[in-house]
């Protein structure tokens, strides 16, 4: 028997098409239903609960009881709770620490091979999983270890690590086929082959509770970004290609919004495009090309009236775009007459992947100067290019941080990139009328503690948005109406324990920290 595994940590929202011959086994997917079943959660808020309180514990449980506060708001709230719950479970004293969409190790980066090899020799919120691998592939042909992501390392290695020795180890994926010659060197994998010529696999949408079926929709990763390059007969060919002629989603070069037919003919379902800058005339991509906004335009509501939804992303802190370029696009973005996108679904650092530079290098030359990559990260991920009037790298959390929430503030943005919430529904028109009604915000929860956050020994109730990261020290009389208050109310029925005359500025207040929303009822 040959098993074609899938380790932790990756895109649970997508599940693959296992090829012939292969057994698929999806640990990913696996771990994350373990974790996230709703007794696990209980448990683990209930072991945290009766121990000893710290500071540590109490951030712990505040997540899991908001995680388990919002489910049920539907699908963009799941993963707000799925994210809060991966990462209540990896704090110290495991090596790495989970995001629903990220892995960070509690010590050095996964860019380095030593750093992720020490990490994996720690415990893991998945050590169950690798546990139960060793006993699954026993007398097996062969174990394929498929990596699309530098976030699968730390698990790939323990998994290489827990493979009995009589099984033969094969590591292969786009992120394995990429840095082959360095994996080959890791002392978990030293024993492993590489395979060449693996054809990339086909992933479908499925909830984390179902089992994916042919008419769902075919997923298209980043990595397999359709570009521009291609004419349309070519383009279409391709598409069909990866998808079986099935509908489908997924990324796409922005500038393929201007020739729109290629998609619409081919079943798209959901289009991801990414951007660095919007001007009131251009666009500039992530190629640094800049594009008539009016060409977009036209695009996009040829691809609208044939129903396919268009989601962008923003690309922050290209070579030589500054911050004042960042107050310009969103004022340009203002400008609904010349949109070219549905929905924004968050903003994130530029990067030029290693990948795209293989395929693309004239795009790094057309930033500016590439430089070389960083000697002790032999893992690295993205090609530094140098180019005056750059967003310093050591502001541009900050500024990501910052800009994230003045978006936030328009529409939610997305939880996490994965494919899931990149197809989240949109947010919904402004609703006509004046807002008479009061509801928690979908990202909040409102809970009750054993102790402070900081550890302190007297009961406290807190309210958490898990869409803005605000944590609120709430009243204790206040907050178990609040608590209850998933269903749209008068104010006066929500805000009842509030004097009148204080109502307004209570009000005020808990819309404006994201605790509460203001609807028609």
């Amino acid at each position: 028997m040959k098993w074609w595994v899938l380790p932790p940590h990756r895109d649970v929202t997508l599940v693959p098409e296992t090829p012939e011959g292969w057994h698929g086994l999806d640990l990913a997917r696996g771990f994350v239903r373990r974790v996230f079943s709703a007794e696990s959660v209980e448990a683990e808020a209930q072991a945290r609960e009766l121990s000893p309180p710290t500071p540590q514990s109490m951030r712990e449980l505040l997540l899991l009881r908001v995680a388990q506060g919002i489910r049920g708001r539907g699908t963009v709230a799941e993963l707000r709770a799925m994210g809060a719950v991966l990462t209540a479970l990896s704090g110290p004293p495991h090596g790495i620490r989970l995001r629903l969409d990220d892995v960070e190790l509690e010590e050095g980066t996964t860019e380095r091979g030593a750093d992720v090899e020490r990490a994996a020799a720690r415990s893991a919120p998945y050590s169950p999983e690798v546990a139960r691998f060793a006993e699954q592939v026993a007398g097996a042909e062969c174990v394929r270890l498929w990596l699309e992501r530098d976030l699968q390392l730390p698990a790939a290695v323990a998994l290489a690590h827990a493979c009995p020795a009589q099984v033969a180890l094969e590591i292969a994926g786009p992120f394995a086929t990429t840095h082959r010659e360095v994996l080959a060197r890791m002392a978990a994998f030293r024993r492993a082959t590489f395979p060449e010529n693996v054809s990339p696999l086909c992933w479908r949408m499925a909830p984390l509770d179902a089992e994916p079926s042919p008419g769902q929709v075919v997923w298209i990763p980043d990595g397999q970004r359709l570009d521009s390059r291609e004419d349309g007969a070519d383009t279409l060919a391709r598409l069909r290609a990866l998808t079986g002629g099935a509908r489908w989603a997924g990324h796409v070069s922005l500038h393929l919004l201007g020739t729109p037919e290629s998609l619409v003919e081919s079943g798209c379902d959901t289009a991801v495009v990414e951007f660095c800058a919007v001007g009131v005339d251009h666009v500039v991509d992530i190629d640094h090309r800049s594009i008539p906004r009016e060409w977009l335009h036209r695009g996009f509501q040829r691809l609208r009236a044939a129903g396919v939804r268009v989601v962008a992303e923003w690309w922050v802190g290209a070579p030589g775009m500054d911050e004042s370029l960042l107050d310009a696009s969103l004022a340009a973005l203002d400008d609904s007459s010349t949109a070219f996108f549905d929905r924004l679904a968050g903003v994130r650092p530029f990067h030029l992947s290693v990948e795209r530079m293989a395929r693309h290098g004239d795009v790094a030359r057309s930033w500016g100067v590439p430089g070389e990559r960083p000697p002790d990260r032999d893992l690295c991920r993205s090609v530094p290019i140098s180019r005056p009037g750059t967003i310093p790298a050591t502001r541009l959390q900050e500024v990501l941080g910052a800009l994230a929430g003045r978006l936030s503030n328009r529409a939610p943005l997305s939880p996490g990139r994965v494919a899931a919430a990149f197809l989240g529904a949109p947010a919904s028109a402004p609703e006509g009328g004046p807002a008479t009604h009061l509801r928690l915000d979908p990202g909040c929860a409102v809970v009750r503690l054993p102790a402070s956050l900081e550890g302190g020994p007297v009961p406290s109730w807190y309210a958490a948005n898990l869409r803005t990261g605000v944590v609120l020290a709430m009243d204790g009389r206040l907050a178990p109406e609040l608590a209850r208050r998933t269903v749209a109310a008068p104010v006066a029925d929500v805000l009842s324990m509030v004097p009148e005359a204080r109502r307004a500025k209570w009000e005020e207040t808990l819309v404006s920290k994201s605790i509460l929303e203001r609807t028609r009822g």
